[in-house]
């Protein structure tokens, strides 16, 4: 079976990630109650958890806390400061899987995917449950154009959360990279039926769409200003595609659907040489 079928079959039976706590009585785990607010993007809960613990450590938690501290700074997408955390850690000769995946992902958003590559791998090797982790060696591998071995990380990955959504989005991106415009609008059609207002998700639908050769269809649930910014999105596409005729078909659609859209359509179609 195609990894794109079996990415799609597994979107019906992804596992739902079960909550945990602290046991009555026994002393509060911080660091797992922090890494697991992390891994569900409940970020202020995270700080709060973070905040109490630098308050009232335990002897040996120094470690601990550093990391949280790390992990929590990308989870706020302050990716220098991440960086900066994770390599002082790593620097002082602590081992920890999450130091890998964080300095990783840190210095891939940075735009250092060649230094990000083999901190992944390392992370993958050592914590291979981790589903951010190769989510992110995909991306990884995206850059260097092996396709692959960014296939294989993002299905691995896609196993691993119930949260898939960003994995679609990240391999339907991948596909489109490639060439397969076609493929890339069904990842990304599934995607949209997780998460039908996520507008990172509509939008690159839509531009696969577009690479695919076919129109965008509006939804029930657009009113004019997001339906004219969809259709300006994607003349914007046609237009890098070097598509001029569709490109002026969709941003002279954008200015009759929503008068905000306006200024901008006729920007766009100004800089074609065109009169709207």
């Amino acid at each position: 079976m195609s990894l794109l079928l079996l990415l799609l079959a597994a979107a019906a039976n992804a596992p739902v990630a079960e909550a945990s706590g602290a046991t009555v009585g026994a002393p509060v785990d911080y660091g797992r109650l922090i890494d697991n607010a992390i891994d569900g993007n409940r970020v202020i809960q995270a700080d709060t958890m973070l905040a109490q613990w630098r308050a009232d450590p335990a002897p040996g938690d120094k470690a601990g806390i550093a990391i949280a501290e790390a992990r929590l700074a990308l989870a706020k997408g302050q990716d220098a400061e991440a960086e900066a955390r994770f390599a002082a850690l790593a620097q002082a000769g602590m081992t920890d899987c999450r130091i890998d995946e964080g300095l990783g992902i840190a210095r891939l958003r940075l735009g250092r995917p060649q230094q990000a590559t083999e901190l992944l791998r390392r992370a993958a090797d050592h914590c291979d449950r981790s589903w951010r982790t190769w989510n992110a060696l995909g991306v990884a591998y995206d850059a260097g154009k092996s396709w692959a071995l960014s296939a294989a990380a993002y299905e691995r990955a896609f196993q691993l959360t119930g949260r898939p959504v960003q994995v679609l989005n990240n391999y339907g991106l991948s596909l489109m990279a490639q060439g397969e415009a076609d493929k890339a609008a069904v990842i990304f059609d599934q995607a949209r039926r997780m998460a039908p207002d996520d507008a990172r998700i509509i939008s690159n639908g839509d531009a696969a769409q577009i690479m695919a050769g076919r129109d965008i269809e509006r939804r029930a649930e657009d009113d004019a200003d997001s339906w004219a910014k969809r259709l300006g999105d994607a003349g914007q596409v046609a237009m890098r595609m070097g598509d001029a005729v569709k490109a002026r078909a969709y941003l002279s659609r954008a200015m009759t659907e929503a008068e905000s859209y306006q200024p901008k359509a006729a920007a766009a179609l100004a800089a074609m040489g065109a009169r709207p």
